[in-house]
């Protein structure tokens, strides 16, 4: 390979590090869908590598520890790798330029990565990691992550007190998860627009939410040991700091705003809409009048 290499893609194959020795060149890899992949190649002589693609290598047991090295990647995405068991933990640590993980469908992940040093990461998607009992602590440090889902991780039943010190985070989905309780803390995510608890086993959500001011995109359905609704933000904010979510996933089925309480049976009969519930109801539709913004 000489220096004009800047990516290659393997179709259903098992990659042997002997073709991967030294390609300093080398910016994309994609292994995407590699049936008889088993173990990644070893990374050491990749270390510009920035975008790797390993979607749907259903028979992935391991990656192998050089991925530490790594330090100018990017984008990492281990979706739908459900065999995948050790992603050495400690060696992802350490990808400092990392700004998306994608981990959905990892069935057979029992444990998060530590975080401690991607402090640059953005997106992260933990959906359907049916095995997932736990987040690691150093979540918290992920002062710049705008977009965490852990839809359908039903063995998780917390996640860290600490999640508030993601002072940028705008969509968080805990739906169908195992969840018994919010913590206060969550009064602190002040750039939260999206957050979507549907399906979990919470009979209260703490007082702090009407701190959210920017919310706009409330999922409270199939929560089935809820009693009372939580309490909305009375407080107004300028109408061009909220939206940002809404406004860039426009045309998309995730562009909605609003309440959501369907089948929630125990909520008490008594319960009401008041009156600051329906003015932040009614704010929304003036978010949606603004003019999309050419960046996020």
């Amino acid at each position: 390979m000489n220096d004009i290499q800047v990516f290659i893609r393997y179709i259903n194959m098992s990659v042997t590090n002997s073709r991967l020795q030294y390609l300093p060149s080398l910016k994309r890899m994609d292994l995407s869908n590699s049936k008889n992949l088993q173990m990644t190649p070893c990374f050491e002589g990749l270390k510009n590598l920035e975008r790797l693609d390993l979607t749907g290598c259903i028979n992935l047991l391991v990656v192998d520890t050089s991925i530490g090295l790594l330090t100018e990647l990017v984008f990492l995405s281990l979706q739908n790798c459900s065999s995948l068991v050790s992603l050495s933990f400690g060696s992802v640590s350490r990808l400092c330029s990392l700004r998306i993980l994608r981990l959905s469908g990892c069935a057979k992940l029992d444990e998060t990565p530590d975080f401690t040093e991607a402090l640059h990461l953005e997106y992260l998607d933990m959906d359907q990691c049916t095995s997932l009992s736990m987040i690691h602590e150093s979540i918290g440090t992920l002062a710049k992550l705008r977009f965490l889902s852990l839809r359908d991780c039903t063995k998780l039943v917390r996640i860290p007190d600490n999640f508030n010190k993601m002072e940028s985070l705008i969509s968080l989905d805990l739906s169908f998860c195992h969840i018994f309780e919010v913590s206060s803390a969550i009064g602190d995510l002040r750039s939260l627009e999206r957050l979507n608890l549907q399906g979990n086993n919470i009979s209260k959500l703490p007082s702090s939410m009407k701190r959210l001011y920017r919310l706009a995109y409330l999922n409270l359905s199939h929560c089935h040991k809820l009693q009372y609704l939580p309490d909305l933000p009375t407080q107004s904010v300028l109408l061009d700091s909220v939206g940002r979510y809404f406004k860039t996933t426009s045309g998309s089925r995730d562009h909605r705003s609003g309440l959501y309480i369907f089948d929630c049976p125990m909520m008490v009969k008594d319960t009401t809409f008041e009156e600051f519930d329906l003015m932040w109801l009614l704010r929304l539709v003036k978010v949606r009048t603004l003019p999309s913004p050419s960046t996020l």
